[in-house]
């Protein structure tokens, strides 16, 4: 295990680890891009109704987490302090994966129905979530390595993207056809990617076998003081939480968005909106190994300042030009550019980045975090998408959207408003947030240098690394 720290990982190590994020990625894509349009146009609920399912859930995630993440940091169970709990969790995440795309037209009890199936997925979802996040900090602490690894669950997270963005709509336009039921298309549809979620981490959980460290925790169990100190006495971990927020954010909003601006006003049909979002995932998998080169050239801050301002050009240019389908051409360009990029970037660099946080962490309080580190940043962020969500549905709502008929002008208007322009905003803010970030990779290199001589009761000087903490 020491080795495996500081040494290339095997490549089938890299394959496992990554598979489970595929298994994530389908169910988290599904939930992404269509539960809100499942909602309002397949189970009939007010949009201002469906974003708040969504809200829900999503913040029942974010609060979850830190208590499965401090939980976690401090078991001592044999079988290691990560893998138990995403074993625990695999089998009900399927299921509630299902259950929340199954329609039994309760009526008056729909709401409350959906409510608590995507409050299950989600509690599910964290208890596998963050101790898989915390497991890849903890298999590596090679700056680079780190990089490479999670680069290996980007490639998983885009395979498996191709089949839970771009078949959906295919299918169940078939089924509908063929069956004469949309509900039952989407019905199946979750119980396969949720049976296909189920086996995913299952081979993560047995791959990293031996690869999961002793812990080091004092097992003093969750106390609410310790993500309170994480955030005060760590700078870097403050600007980290604002860069991974704001790049989610950004592109929660354009991927939640999507369906409507292609369905309503571009006037693509469900079968031509799975094609191009099968051709969206292509383009987004060769910016998989582009995006690793270039953040292992010039480090991780740098090359998420490179891609967000690149991904924020190309929603501005978007945004002014793209007004129907007389620009398709322009709306496959910046698909494959700007919206393509950030499917990519915000995961394969965002997630390389939080891992570092812990090194920070163990120099200020002497013990390893990953769990607390990784699930107080997604209780933030999760918090902020939450609210998010039920903006845009409020918006959506305000605008005078209704399903399956013609838009209004001023419907359409703030779809493309939410699509490319708010996005925006956040991207300028994610940029900031890079830009002030502390760490580099001399920095994390000294940091490593001075974690190492403190572990031996040798003398260090924290001068050069003072800024980080």
């Amino acid at each position: 295990m020491e080795e495996s720290k500081s040494k290339k990982l095997p490549l089938g190590l890299k394959l496992g680890y990554g598979s489970a994020e595929g298994g994530l990625t389908a169910t988290t894509n599904l939930v992404s891009l269509f539960l809100l349009y499942f909602l309002t146009d397949v189970a009939g609920i007010n949009p201002a109704f469906a974003g708040t399912v969504l809200m829900v859930g999503v913040i029942m995630d974010g609060v979850i987490g830190p208590v499965i993440g401090v939980t976690s940091d401090n078991l001592k169970w044999k079988w290691g302090r990560r893998r138990p709990l995403m074993l625990i969790g695999a089998v009900p995440f399927g299921i509630a994966c299902w259950l929340m795309f199954t329609d039994f037209q309760l009526a008056s009890g729909n709401l409350a129905y959906f409510i608590v199936m995507v409050a299950l997925f989600f509690i599910f979802f964290g208890m596998i979530n963050v101790p898989y996040n915390a497991l890849g900090a903890e298999i590596t602490q090679d700056y680079n390595e780190r990089t490479s690894l999670f680069s290996f669950r980007s490639g998983w997270s885009g395979i498996l993207t191709l089949f839970s963005v771009a078949m959906p709509l295919i299918f169940v336009d078939y089924v509908a056809e063929v069956y004469g039921s949309e509900r039952l298309g989407w019905s199946i549809i979750g119980a396969v990617i949720g049976a296909s979620s189920i086996i995913m981490v299952l081979v993560a959980w047995r791959t990293t076998r031996g690869y999961e460290p002793p812990s080091e925790s004092k097992g003093r169990g969750f106390k609410l003081k310790d993500i309170i100190s994480a955030i005060q006495k760590n700078r870097s971990f403050r600007y980290t939480i604002g860069l991974w927020t704001t790049g989610v954010i950004a592109l929660d909003i354009t991927i939640g968005v999507i369906v409507y601006f292609m369905t309503y006003v571009m006037g693509y049909d469900e079968t031509k909106s799975g094609m191009i979002f099968l051709g969206l995932i292509l383009v987004s998998l060769v910016w998989v190994p582009v995006i690793d080169y270039i953040t292992q050239k010039i480090g991780k801050r740098k090359a998420w300042i490179l891609f967000a301002g690149t991904w924020a050009l190309v929603s501005v240019i978007s945004g002014i030009f793209i007004t129907g389908p007389a620009f398709e051409w322009l709306f496959f360009l910046s698909s494959g550019t700007g919206v393509a990029i950030g499917m990519i970037m915000v995961y394969q660099i965002g997630l390389a980045i939080i891992p570092d946080i812990s090194e920070v962490d163990e120099l200020i309080c002497g013990q390893r975090r990953e769990g607390l580190i990784f699930s107080v940043t997604t209780l933030i962020q999760k918090i902020a998408s939450g609210l998010n969500i039920q903006i845009v549905g409020l918006v959506l709502a305000w605008a005078g959207y209704v399903p399956d008929v013609v838009q209004t002008p001023k419907a359409l208007l703030w779809i493309r408003m939410i699509a490319y322009e708010a996005p925006v905003l956040f991207l300028i803010l994610t940029m900031i947030f890079a830009y002030f970030l502390p760490i580099t990779p001399e920095k994390f290199k000294k940091m490593q240098e001075i974690l190492r001589l403190k572990k031996e009761n040798k003398e260090y000087d924290l001068t050069s690394i003072k800024d980080l903490m």
